[in-house]
């Protein structure tokens, strides 16, 4: 009986690949909203998981925001200006990062590989971020290295990467129930 289940379930998932391969390609709804929504749950469950790490390490929730707001106070940033911006350049990257993300994962694939090619980018991240970017971006941030901790971090928002394909599958039925409605609209007035 499972068996039969399954592959009914198998020929839903390659229906709906196929319907939406057969949707025309959308820059917005199939790029931008996807990897926007996905870039701002990888970063939120980045702040999630830096909160406790900065109480547990420095005795200090915004530890982690105030090193992003290194970018803007080159020094020793302190205070609620520099965690601010540190939050804010933090979202910007993540949904930047998503959104790449999301322009170069296929339509038609499905969650779990985009969770492991989001693990993968999320290593890829790790690789990158604190050699090339973070040194010359975040003078504090380098200077702090916490390598163990950035591990984490960039996995978790890798494995976020993985709500790319739901949220184009949400953004795809709405904007067909917004066409759908356009076309009602136009029949009855």
């Amino acid at each position: 009986m499972e068996s039969i289940m399954e592959r009914i379930q198998h020929a839903r998932q390659i229906l709906e690949a196929k319907r939406e391969e057969g949707e025309p390609w959308n820059l917005f709804r199939d790029v931008v909203l996807p990897g926007a929504l996905a870039g701002m749950l990888g970063a939120t469950i980045m702040v999630a998981l830096a909160l406790p790490l900065g109480v547990i390490t420095h005795r200090d929730p915004w530890y982690a925001a105030r090193l992003a707001g290194g970018v803007f106070f080159r020094e020793a940033p302190s205070g609620t200006l520099a965690a601010l911006l540190g939050l804010a350049v933090h979202m910007a990257v993540a949904g930047g990062l998503a959104t790449l993300f999301a322009m170069l994962l296929p339509r038609g694939g499905t969650g779990t590989a985009a969770l492991m090619l989001g693990v993968l980018m999320g290593l890829v991240l790790q690789t990158v971020m604190p050699a090339l970017v973070v040194p010359w971006a975040s003078p504090p941030l380098d200077r702090a290295a916490p390598h163990g901790a950035l591990l984490l971090l960039h996995l978790a928002f890798g494995a976020s990467l993985g709500a790319v394909v739901p949220a184009r599958k949400l953004v795809t039925h709405l904007d067909r129930m917004r066409r759908t409605l356009r076309g009602v609209r136009a029949a009855v007035a």
